[in-house]
């Protein structure tokens, strides 16, 4: 038995996170942020980043759960900050019957966002601006098993982002915390993590992470392009294929813009997403007419519906939250955090997208 072996027997017993199932998208995510940290000097690393310790704890695992409401501009300047859902956030109200089956409805508008505009600005790196709201979890392990007297936050968190990525994979994103929105359970034990969640961080990302300032405007090649992002290589016949490029979608649209037939094929790559439906007309949170698209995805175990409002004519994504459905019993599930199923995790409006002459620079 190797030294690695005999430690991971020896921390079995007490690992809170044995046997749980780790969905494809948190895999990504995890690759993802190891690989932009490989260049990254350690004096640039970020200290939130860093495991916390609480006071009277074992252990402490704090859980962010990941999906976020984008909302994107078709203007030539930075919107207004809308004002912050009450969390968590109440589903928009769509107009219309039952959903239907949205393939084609995506084809037809990805025609209509391949005649329209380009990204605004000039330059070669990428800036998007971008506000929103997540949901935090914290646990806090107080023996070596987890048990129902350990002690259990949960706190919906608005946030307003920026980030920049040059085409060298060089990247910068300041993120702007506000104060927690309806906390429950052991929150003031647990406060110094749901407040200090703002920071500033500078990185060079991973070869495999930067897609070229020119992507494909075929959905085929695009497609093949998001399922081999981080190295992945995800294969497009196997289950975890639409997971995979749901949250390369959601990447690409939160970190950089997308030029008209950039947007034309993105959109033909979510028109083949299995079950992908049109749930109807509807404005989103800045009060603006879009069109309403929705796909669940079984992530592990847990199923997450993911909602797109798209500009009716650009195809410019205006809104998009994430709700998680269902999932498993187990350590981490919303439910033994006060929280009860369906809940919107998390959403993100885009406030401007577009190119600017350096890092750090703004419109």
């Amino acid at each position: 038995m190797d030294d690695v072996t005999a430690l991971r027997a020896l921390l079995n017993d007490s690992d809170p996170r044995a046997g749980a199932t780790t969905s494809f998208p948190d895999r990504q995510r995890a690759r993802t942020k190891a690989l932009a940290m490989l260049d990254a000097a350690p004096a640039r690393r970020p200290l939130w980043r860093r495991i916390p310790v609480l006071a009277g704890a074992a252990t402490l695992v704090a859980a962010t759960t990941a999906a976020a409401l984008v909302i994107g501009t078709a203007g030539d300047g930075p919107g207004g900050i809308p004002a912050a859902y009450a969390a968590p956030p109440d589903p928009i109200e769509v107009t219309g019957g039952a959903p239907e089956p949205g393939a084609e409805r995506l084809l037809a508008l990805a025609e209509s966002a391949g005649a329209g505009e380009d990204a605004p600005g000039d330059g070669d790196v990428a800036h998007v601006s971008s506000t929103g709201q997540e949901l935090l979890t914290v646990t806090s392990f107080a023996g070596e098993e987890p048990s129902d007297d350990d002690l259990r936050s949960a706190g919906f968190i608005p946030y307003d982002w920026q980030y920049w990525q040059g085409p060298g994979g060089d990247t910068r994103e300041i993120r702007v915390a506000g104060e927690a929105e309806d906390t429950r359970g052991d929150v003031e034990d647990h406060q110094e993590f749901l407040d200090d969640r703002s920071d500033d961080f500078e990185s060079t990302l991973h070869e495999s992470l930067v897609l070229p300032r020119d992507l494909p405007t075929d959905a085929d090649a695009l497609a093949r392009a998001l399922l081999g992002w981080g190295q992945d290589d995800v294969p497009a016949d196997s289950p975890e294929a639409d997971g995979a490029l749901v949250n390369a979608l959601n990447h690409l649209y939160e970190n950089r813009p997308l030029d008209a037939d950039e947007r034309a094929a993105s959109l033909r790559v979510l028109s083949g997403l299995s079950g992908v439906e049109y749930a109807g007309r509807t404005q989103d949170p800045l009060a603006r007419d879009g069109e309403l698209f929705q796909v669940r995805i079984e992530e592990g175990s847990q199923t997450n519906e993911y909602r797109y409002v798209f500009d009716p004519e650009s195809g410019v994504l205006l809104h998009r939250d994430v709700t998680l459905i269902e999932e498993e019993p187990g350590e981490s599930a919303l439910a033994r955090h006060g929280l009860e199923l369906p809940v919107t995790v998390s959403y993100r409006t885009f406030l401007w997208s577009g190119w600017v002459p350096g890092i750090g620079d703004r419109p």
